[in-house]
């Protein structure tokens, strides 16, 4: 009799509680993740916090926390964990009532990218383990590995040339909105500079001289396109350490400056135009929009994009980044060096400038990744 009134109870106890749990299982079960840093630069490292929470009077005995995200993220903890195309985390809790895990991760950043983890899977299970029980919660926790500035000595002297154009170029245009002074007349003045006011008190022509422009601008179009049989991703990361390290010189000196990229934003879709950039706090929003190039999809023809652009110089000075020296990409340069000079940075596993047409082998500076 006492064997069937705890088999009975036993029962009772099994069926209540399995009750219990497919009910009430995930009430008051929070998971957030989150990274420690918003940016890191390409090669540095960073955390993954992972926080659990449950709030109610009901223990989990087991709570698996599944996630996953760019395999270009590395855990230096690999336990629990999968990888394929993706990384797939597989944490494994006991969460007591009214108790907070919180476990982090450390993670290394070895490619440059935007990455986001969108989604998180749990599973529990009652007190018996009779069943599995599955639920979902959104997350949207992102980090941006920036591009890492490229350092070479031969793009030092390649960014002392460009420097010494943009201060000579700066000092030759007028500021039609700024005076300098009023001088006599001479023969080649132009009409519209002449200061009545001042002919008219002297009796004598008198003209207006004009102050240096303050508006201060450079050009940088990094062409991502790849039409070679065999990728060449390295060179186009390349290019794009090449064109965060320009970006930084160039606002540190207090330059304005602008971008164009032909490669897709992982966001958005469109690729990058960014105009009117001035001053280092907007370093970092340029490192982001660089971080967000997506080279795994297709790229727009950099004529097609830019070509119109380009060739309406309304710059102090151009800096074109291509990897890529097919025949219409350097034909579209050729058109835009009989208007003005400027600087082709040619990334290259080579140092070989034989398909590099003659008139623009004065303008190309070559560059290696073991060139520092």
């Amino acid at each position: 009799m006492v064997i069937l009134f705890i088999a009975c109870f036993a029962g009772i106890l099994f069926l209540l509680q399995n009750a219990l749990y497919s009910r009430l299982w995930m009430k008051g079960v929070s998971v957030r993740l989150s990274f420690s840093k918003e940016m890191v630069e390409t090669g540095d490292q960073a955390s993954l916090i992972e926080v659990v929470e449950n709030r109610k009077w009901l223990p989990l005995a087991t709570l698996k926390v599944k996630f996953q995200c760019s395999r270009n993220l590395k855990f230096l903890d690999t336990d629990n964990s999968a990888v394929t195309d993706l990384y797939y985390r597989n944490d494994l809790f006991t969460v007591m009532p009214y108790k907070r895990i919180t476990r982090t991760h450390k993670i290394s950043c070895p490619q440059r990218g935007y990455f986001g983890i969108y989604g998180i899977d749990l599973v529990g299970a009652d007190l018996f383990f009779s069943q599995e029980m599955r639920g979902h919660m959104e997350s949207d926790t992102r980090i941006y590995v920036l591009p890492r500035q490229f350092s070479s000595s031969v793009l030092d002297s390649a960014m002392k040339k460009v420097s010494g154009e943009v201060a000579v170029r700066r000092y030759e245009i007028e500021d039609p909105f700024t005076h300098r002074g009023i001088r006599e007349y001479e023969p080649y003045d132009e009409m519209k500079s002449i200061n009545w006011k001042a002919t008219a008190k002297t009796g004598e022509l008198k003209v207006n001289v004009r102050d240096h422009t303050a508006v201060k601008s450079v050009r940088i179009f990094l062409n991502l396109q790849d039409t070679n049989i065999l990728r060449r991703e390295e060179l186009l990361e390349m290019s794009i350490s090449i064109c965060a390290r320009i970006v930084w010189e160039l606002l540190n000196q207090g330059v304005q400056t602008a971008v164009y990229a032909n490669a897709p934003d992982c966001m958005t879709g469109q690729i990058l135009i960014l105009e009117g950039i001035t001053g280092g706090e907007s370093l970092n929003a340029v490192y982001k929009s660089l971080a967000r190039l997506d080279l795994k999809k297709e790229t727009a023809d950099f004529g097609e994009s830019f070509g119109d652009k380009l060739l309406l110089d309304n710059a102090l000075y151009t800096v074109v980044i291509s990897p890529n020296r097919h025949e219409d990409f350097q034909s579209l340069l050729v058109s835009y060096k009989e208007k003005e000079d400027f600087a082709w940075i040619c990334p290259s596993k080579e140092m070989d400038d034989k398909d590099i047409m003659d008139k623009l082998k004065e303008s190309v500076i070559m560059l290696q990744e073991e060139q520092v």
